[in-house]
């Protein structure tokens, strides 16, 4: 659901009439900016759509800046609302948003998919600074209240401290940054202790610090990175600080809307948010000491590790490909999260658990069943193809289903080829007789369930389904002629993620891979996997 503030002007009720009846937006409307602003101020809005020149009927000098003069204010509140001016021009609308440009949009049967198309990318883009926003906040409050001295580095320079550093070093960070890091640190000659270095101050001569590195370095000579300074002068004065640290991070992770889940290596649940428990369905004696499997579907394992469920493709995808988990609520229904996972170990290299921080990529469907939502990346995957953005989501949606149910109670690996029809073509051949041949096109629609069903069954076959950037399945069986070598895949992949990932660097396909083993569901462009529904 989208929510939009719309000052009226010349044009406005076309636009209402196209958003109202093809989206789901929840609509405010206003006479005036004056009476706008009063609006915004009673609530939060995704899209704040004010008219442009041409459009506005009392269109005074002042009214563009002071327009402009409000997005700044409501963007340095720290709120992530969208400004776009709407603007007649001839019969044609111009849609301008003021960070991101202009999109024309001409009359015609495109207008309203154009229209539309222009606000889902406005309001991801505002979702998607809010959440960079959230995470950013929340880490910079973190180290800023924690009692170890912190410093950044890149290439040996400090570049970042906060106040527990300024305090340590007796420096300021004006003094500290930009200077470096040689001169304040220097390592240890005794080497019985481990990371060991001396600190030099400005009102206490040298201090003896610990150096806490996540890479680590034997030799003491830190370029890049985070760095965290132990004062050994006082541990035990140190270890009730990291006690009361601990206590107010537990604190703000549980007031924090984004969720949080921590368990052990035996997957026993230690640490649920309250985000997290709104989002499952359970109260925190409901959830904490279960296993994690609770919160999984049926069918998998039990007993399975909770590192290669969480951590499974670490190391088969792009850093900035998103782990997608199905799981259940408590009553039973389908939610999807999108997982960033990190594994905590000893010094021996011991899992002792693991930190699960998420986000709800739920939608629902017009008959109200919980599916994955891809407004946030789709329309990343799909840019400079032909694929439409309804197509990508129905043959997600099939591909989730193969996954999970497979046929007659067996697991079933496939792989669909989307948009850019010809060039597939050209690049594949039939291994066996192409059953959608002939067939009129309202019978081969992905969009349409009972054709998505069907598929299930067609599935079983080997080779590829072949499908139109406009949904029309064009093929199944489809063998792939293009060397597989061209493909940008770590080790592991099998054939059939080699083939798509190599037909996708010489098309401007998007391949989507079900894995037989594993049930995972790998979305794949330009030869790299780029998005992981597991």
């Amino acid at each position: 659901m989208i929510r939009v503030l719309l000052i009226q002007g010349q044009g406005s009720q076309t636009l209402v009439h196209d958003l109202t009846g093809r989206m789901e937006v929840d609509l405010v409307q206003s006479s005036s900016v004056q009476g706008g602003q009063i609006q915004a101020a009673k609530g939060s809005f995704d899209i704040i759509l004010a008219p442009g020149p041409g459009s506005y009927e009392c269109l005074e000098l002042a009214y563009l800046p002071a327009l402009l003069t409000w997005n700044q204010s409501v963007r340095s509140s720290g709120t992530s609302t969208v400004f776009l001016l709407y603007s007649p021009a001839g019969e044609s609308l111009v849609i301008t948003d003021i960070s991101a440009g202009i999109v024309p949009v001409e009359p015609g049967p495109e207008s309203v998919r154009t229209l539309i198309s222009a606000f889902r990318q406005a309001s991801s883009r505002g979702r998607l600074e809010r959440s960079f926003r959230t995470g950013y906040d929340l880490q910079s409050r973190v180290i800023a209240s924690m009692p170890l001295a912190y410093l950044s580095l890149e290439n040996g320079l400090i570049v970042g401290c906060n106040p527990a550093c300024e305090q340590l070093s007796g420096r300021s960070s004006e003094s500290l940054i930009g200077s470096p890091f040689s001169d304040l640190i220097r390592a240890e000659e005794d080497p019985g202790v481990r990371y060991g270095a001396i600190l030099h101050t400005s009102h206490e001569g040298t201090i003896p610090v610990r150096i806490h590195h996540p890479l680590g370095s034997d030799s003491g000579n830190f370029q890049s990175g985070m760095l965290f300074l132990e004062d050994r002068r006082e541990p035990e004065q140190l270890t009730a600080s990291l006690r009361d640290t601990e206590r107010e991070c537990r604190e703000k992770l549980w007031l924090s809307e984004t969720l949080v889940l921590k368990f052990a290596p035996d997957g026993i649940i230690t640490f649920a948010n309250n985000a997290t428990l709104r989002c499952f369905g359970y109260t925190e004696l409901g959830l904490l000491g279960n296993h994690i499997s609770l919160l999984l579907p049926s069918g998998l394992d039990p007993q399975a590790s909770p590192l290669s469920l969480f951590l499974g493709v670490a190391n088969e995808s792009e850093p900035t490909a998103i782990h997608i988990m199905e799981h259940l609520r408590s009553n039973g229904g389908k939610i999807y999260i999108a997982w960033t996972t990190k594994a905590y170990y000893t010094s021996s290299g011991e899992l002792t658990g693991l930190l699960c921080i998420g986000t709800d990529m739920t939608d629902q469907t017009p008959e109200g069943e919980g599916r994955i939502s891809t407004r946030i990346w789709r329309d990343r995957v799909i840019d400079g193809t032909d694929v439409l953005p309804e197509v990508f989501d129905a043959i997600l949606q099939a591909c989730i289903e193969i996954a999970r149910e497979g046929r007659e109670g067996k697991p079933v690996g496939t792989a669909f080829l989307v948009g850019d029809r010809e060039a597939v073509m050209a690049r594949s051949r039939q291994l066996i007789l192409n059953p959608f041949y002939g067939h009129p096109a309202e019978m081969r629609t992905i969009i349409k369930k009972d054709v998505r069903e069907m598929l299930k069954e067609y599935a079983l076959l080997d080779g590829a389904f072949v499908v139109s950037g406009d949904g029309m399945l064009e093929a199944a069986g489809r063998y792939i002629t293009v060397d597989a070598s061209e493909a940008s895949l770590p080790k592991g992949m099998g054939t059939r993620h080699s083939s798509t990932a190599a037909i996708t660097t010489v098309t401007r396909t998007v391949g989507l891979v079900v894995s037989e083993s594993g049930g995972r569901v790998s979305v794949i462009k330009d030869g790299k996997i780029v998005k992981v529904i597991g």
